[in-house]
């Protein structure tokens, strides 16, 4: 009877963690979104004559002005050698915002607004893609 017993019990949790399998996937899987909705991504191409360190801090500068912003990267190429990959550019930017009003606010910001008319003369060429990602 005990036996009996002591399977019964197990079973029952094995099916309780079960159940719980879905929630505890379904978290992690959350876990690997961006925080935010809207995704500004920019890549600069910068002057050979231009400091790729000064350039980052004054770009860090200015985005911690922004309060809008979720979360940002500031990078440079990956060094990742295939056909299909651009590592043409000097520095990369991501800017995640929670909406798309966020970054209308960012846009018009006196912060990057300031950070563009001091560092425009620093990069040959400029590209912008922007992302809005689906609601949970």
């Amino acid at each position: 009877m005990n036996k009996r017993r002591s399977f019964f019990n197990k079973s029952l949790l094995s099916l309780a963690g079960l159940s719980l399998m879905p929630t505890i996937l379904k978290a992690t899987q959350k876990d690997k979104v961006i925080n935010g909705r809207f995704i500004h991504m920019v890549f600069f191409w910068l002057k050979p004559e231009t400091d790729i360190a000064d350039f980052q801090r004054a770009t860090e500068n200015f985005l911690m002005q922004v309060p809008e912003i979720v979360n940002y990267h500031l990078g440079e190429p990956a060094g990742t050698p295939r056909e299909v990959v651009n590592n043409t550019y000097s520095v990369s930017l991501v800017v995640t915002f929670a909406s798309k009003e966020d970054q209308d606010i960012y846009q018009k910001h006196q912060a990057h607004l300031k950070y563009i008319e001091e560092n425009k003369d620093k990069w040959t060429d400029v590209k912008i893609f922007d992302s809005w990602g689906k609601e949970d």
